[in-house]
C-alpha cells in the first residue's frame, strides 16, 4: 500500500491503467476534456505493476482498471467516475483537487506552471 500512497501523493489526479484497456483511455480523455492533467501509470508497462495491482486490492479495490484517485482519494473505476460525471460532481472534485494542489505549492500558480488548471477553471 505504501507504494500506491507514494505514487498518488502531491498529484491532483492519478489514473492506474493498462495500455490495452479502452475504458482507461475513455476515462483519461474525459478527465483531460475538463482541463485536468492526470498522472497516468500503465501497470502493464511498469516493472512493479503486479505489486501495485496487489496494493490496490489491499486498498479495497477489486475491480479491473482504470483506478482513479482525485485529491489523493480513491474515486473508483469507470462506473464511479461516470456516476460522478452524470451527477455533476466530477468537475467540482477536480477543481477542489487542483485548488488543494495549488495551496501545497511554494511558488504561485500561473499559466506556465499549470496551464491545465487555467483551462479547468475556464470551462467550469
Amino acid at each position: 500500500m505504501d507504494v500506491v500512497n507514494a505514487m498518488i501523493q502531491e498529484k491532483p489526479v492519478v489514473i492506474f491503467t493498462k495500455s490495452s484497456c479502452c475504458m482507461s483511455h475513455s476515462i483519461e480523455s474525459l478527465i483531460r476534456g475538463f482541463g485536468a492533467n492526470p498522472t497516468i501509470y500503465q501497470l502493464d508497462q511498469l516493472p512493479n505493476g503486479h505489486q501495485i495491482e496487489r496494493a490496490l486490492v489491499q486498498l479495497g479495490f477489486r475491480q479491473s482498471v482504470p483506478v482513479v484517485f482525485v485529491g489523493q482519494k480513491l474515486v473508483g473505476n469507470e462506473r464511479q467516475v461516470m456516476s460522478l460525471h452524470v451527477k455533476n460532481q466530477l468537475v467540482p472534485l477536480l477543481i477542489q483537487a487542483a485548488e488543494n494542489d495549488k495551496s501545497n505549492r511554494s511558488e504561485p500558480l500561473n499559466a506556465t506552471s499549470y496551464p491545465d488548471r487555467i483551462t479547468l477553471f475556464a470551462n467550469y
